[in-house]
């Protein structure tokens, strides 16, 4: 889920899992737990670069805690991000390391009076970049965007013009819509699902991913397909499992 597109998960992506079931932890406060996995394959890619992923959303009472590790045979991938009950983007830190555990990367991201603010590298040569939050626009963040897309006015006819910020800085406009109502098979299973997508507004092309959620609450990431930032192949990520 390290992409401006994903899922746009990403940026979502903002990308192992479904929204599907919940579980009490054992924890003082009883939050409800959902984990889910996925794999994620590149199209007419070799398949030793596939990714793995593993989710985990809490239910904070006053919002969500959104967890993601991602393994590839490159790094791991580690996320947390931080939202109101509406999906509403607060806070998140991004953790790239190498297979070895030697940390490559760390960024941050958070939000105060209409501009999101993001920050990398290490203490002594931290970088950070700014954007204004254009107005009436959410914003989304990686993973953000899956709960985000649990308050989309489905089966309305409405599109959605989002924010998307990814955590090296890059920003786009996006417009979110529903095109229809597909049955997709996955190892999971098959499941009934609102076919979402995400076109990125480009000044000269207008790259998209969609997004299968499921039609049944709380909706649920089933399937995604598309690039995951702007130089990568297109990958297609399915739903394996949840508990």
């Amino acid at each position: 889920m390290k992409c401006i597109w994903a899922p746009i998960v990403a940026l979502l992506l903002l990308q192992g899992a479904s929204w599907a079931a919940a579980e009490k932890e054992n924890s003082p406060g009883g939050r409800n737990v959902e984990k889910y996995r996925y794999e994620s394959i590149p199209i007419g890619g070799e398949a030793s670069h596939r990714e793995s992923v593993e989710v985990k959303l809490i239910d904070e009472e006053r919002g969500f805690e959104y967890i993601s590790k991602t393994v590839s045979p490159e790094e791991i991938e580690e996320i947390t991000i931080h939202t109101d009950r509406q999906g509403k983007f607060i806070s998140g830190l991004r953790t790239t390391s190498s297979p070895q555990n030697e940390r490559i990367q760390q960024e941050k991201v958070w939000t105060a009076d209409r501009e999101v603010y993001i920050e990398r590298g290490a203490e002594e040569e931290k970088k950070r970049k700014e954007h204004e939050l254009p107005q009436n626009m959410p914003l989304a963040v990686d993973g953000s965007v899956l709960v985000l897309l649990r308050s989309f006015p489905f089966n309305q006819g409405k599109e959605w013009n989002a924010f998307m910020v990814d955590f090296s800085g890059y920003a786009v406009a996006v417009t979110i819509r529903q095109e229809g109502i597909e049955r997709i098979v996955v190892p999971a299973g098959e499941f009934e699902c609102y076919r979402i997508e995400i076109v990125v507004d480009l000044p000269i092309y207008h790259p998209k991913v969609v997004n299968w959620i499921s039609t049944r609450k709380p909706n649920f990431l089933v399937k995604y397909q598309g690039k995951k930032g702007p130089f990568t192949p297109s990958y297609i990520t399915s739903l394996l499992s949840w508990e």
